[in-house]
């Protein structure tokens, strides 16, 4: 079961959004969540490093077993209620990306050189 609250704050113009999701399986969860507002999303991370689970409509990610998330964002938009919904919920695939396999296998050992290890005297 997935659990969604959040919280309103409209200051100088600009509506502020914060929210917890909650799970209570015991599998990961993936959830999309899309803003109600009438607006521009203003998303944490936004500027030459995105966060890659948010987009101009919303939030997508993984909440972990017995696990809550905290997200939150801004708009110019008047406050709606509510001001968020979540449009998908689905058990999250553990299975690992090729990319990710193929990034890891690319990946040499490290090792100190010897001049490091050498013991002073």
């Amino acid at each position: 079961m997935i659990e969604l609250d959040w919280e309103i704050d409209r200051i100088e113009g600009v509506t502020l959004v914060f929210a917890t999701v909650a799970t209570t399986a015991t599998t990961p969860q993936r959830v999309r969540i899309e803003s109600r507002l009438d607006g521009p999303l203003w998303h944490p991370g936004r500027g030459p490093h995105p966060d890659p689970e948010w987009t101009d409509a919303g939030w997508d990610g993984i909440v972990e077993p017995n696990q809550h998330r905290g997200i939150g964002f801004a708009s110019p938009a008047a406050p709606a209620e509510p001001p968020l919904e979540m449009v998908a919920a689905r058990r999250a695939s553990t299975d690992r990306s090729a990319n990710e396999v193929d990034a890891l296998a690319s990946l040499t050992e490290w090792k100190p050189s010897p001049d490091v290890l050498e013991r002073q005297r």
